[in-house]
């Protein structure tokens, strides 16, 4: 028995076949599966990037502090010179948002005969300033107080400035992983190939505190004392990232 078939339905039967093949082709590769093969050759490394940038935010962290017996009086004492601070700072230029007041120790304070000296009573504030400017002004106005804690400012970096510096460090320091990765790879007899993973590091922050070394300057002494300029430099702000590359 002789089949014959016309050559329109060979030419259908050879799409067929073509189109079986492609799809088992397809099913063997698996181009959509990203996940990497654990037999794939890879190298992780990390790379760093140290930025230096002059500071743009300064705090001090002074508090007023009072002994004795009379919890009633201390509290008194104490209140009107946080206050008076407080008028004072806003009017130097400070924003009332970047004033805190904390007076915790007045509810937690108690007295034992003949010991008066054991459990002061303090008002701590926290002064932030985003200028070197007023940063100054802080500082030697509160030089000039009968106070104590740190009365020189301390520079870091602002929130905002992090996310700039952060942006920043990310490409120098996936440059730096890049670098790294193609000298190691070379060693190998191997070259980079495509990015597998990336993972952004921690970043750290080197302050430095400006100004005058003085913690403590009391009101008989201020006279005596010039405050030295507010001079941050620059800090440092360091950036890690770490990169697997596969290996060619």
């Amino acid at each position: 028995m002789t089949i014959t078939m016309s050559s329109e339905k060979i030419m259908k039967w050879l799409q067929f076949v073509v189109l079986l093949a492609i799809l088992g082709l397809l099913l063997w590769s698996q181009p959509w599966n990203t996940t990497v093969s654990s037999t794939t050759r890879k190298i992780t490394v990390t790379g760093e990037a140290t930025l230096e940038s002059e500071p743009d935010e300064y705090f001090f962290t002074p508090y007023f502090q009072k002994k004795g017996s009379d919890k009633d009086a201390m509290k008194a004492e104490l209140t009107t010179l946080a206050n008076d601070a407080v008028a004072k700072l806003k009017e130097l230029g400070v924003e009332e948002k970047d004033i805190k007041v904390d007076a915790s120790s007045y509810d937690y304070w108690y007295y034992l005969e003949g010991q008066e000296e054991t459990n002061p009573m303090t008002v701590n504030l926290t002064v932030t300033v985003g200028n070197k400017e007023l940063a100054q002004k802080v500082q030697d106005y509160l030089q000039g107080l009968d106070i104590s804690g740190q009365l020189t400012p301390q520079a870091t970096f602002s929130k905002e400035k992090q996310k700039e510096l952060s942006v920043q460090g990310i490409e120098e320091a996936s440059k730096d992983a890049k670098s790294r990765a193609e000298k190691q790879a070379q060693l190998l007899g191997a070259k980079v190939g495509k990015v597998i993973e990336v993972q952004e590091g921690g970043y750290g922050i080197q302050t430095a505190y400006s100004g005058m070394a003085e913690m403590s300057v009391s009101s008989s002494d201020a006279t005596k004392i010039s405050s030295l300029p507010v001079m941050p430099g620059e800090n440092e702000y360091t950036q890690t990232v770490t990169i697997i590359y596969e290996l060619k």
